[in-house]
């Protein structure tokens, strides 16, 4: 914990996009199966909270929402389709320039904040900067969001994560374990001088502060040392907080 005190990315001054707006479409899906571990079952009330919440997000800013209610991977559970969903958002016909999907249980909680403004914060602009935007948390990432570039880049690197076997953490690992891959370890022979730099992220890759995309409520923020959401943060998350849970 002391150690992601340190290193963790620092939130940022909110900076505004300037410019022409790039076409931006947000995803969700909310596809609910009986659960014995979470007891969720197929009439999960979420999509009936959190859907128009994205809806007259996606709406007060000129984005395309689109529901998904049916999975490319219909005997896996609905995180690991997420990356497959905006993959073919990326072949469509009607293709954005971006996709930001937010989880079922995610709500947006600054709604004067638009996308754009998040993506000028991190570095991006029209033609340059980041493709793939994610979460840090302590440990690592939190896919529950991601805001994605269409890009070869995008393309290749969302194709790597489908195919991933690491999927300890549930899609959470299988991204992770891609940014890893993508970025510049340690060499093989170690040297002395190369130390104080053993790793470093691909370009294409912006970690983004909780506050800016995806702050977690307790007991999520408790239990992992994670940032807990505030009045003013844009998304709040109800990560690892089951619906049927008074607390949640």
């Amino acid at each position: 914990t002391q150690l992601h005190g340190s290193l963790q990315t620092p939130l940022r001054p909110l900076v505004r996009w300037q410019g022409t707006s790039p076409k931006i479409q947000v995803h969700s899906i909310c596809h609910y199966r009986p659960d014995p571990t979470s007891r969720t079952g197929r009439d999960c009330p979420l999509p009936d909270l959190s859907v128009p919440n994205h809806r007259a997000y996606s709406e007060r800013h000129g984005f395309k929402y689109v529901l998904h209610t049916e999975l490319p991977l219909p005997d896996r559970e609905a995180h690991y389709s997420k990356m497959l969903v905006i993959h073919q958002a990326f072949l469509s016909a009607d293709s954005p320039d971006w996709v930001f999907f937010i989880d079922c249980d995610a709500f947006f909680t600054d709604l004067k904040t638009s996308l754009t403004d998040i993506l000028a914060t991190y570095g991006v602009s029209e033609s340059d900067g980041p493709h793939f935007l994610v979460a840090e948390d302590p440990g690592g990432i939190n896919t529950g969001t991601l805001l994605v570039r269409r890009s070869d880049w995008s393309l290749q690197f969302l194709e790597r994560v489908a195919s991933s076997r690491f999927s300890v953490a549930w899609d959470q690992s299988m991204f992770f374990w891609e940014i890893l891959s993508t970025g510049e370890f340690l060499p093989k022979v170690p040297d002395r001088n190369s130390v104080a730099s053993d790793y470093s992220l691909p370009p294409e890759v912006a970690l983004v502060h909780q506050a800016h995309l995806n702050a977690f409520v307790p007991p999520a923020s408790n239990d992992w040392s994670a940032h807990e959401w505030r009045p003013g943060d844009f998304v709040r998350h109800f990560a690892g907080c089951p619906w049927q849970e008074a607390h949640c």
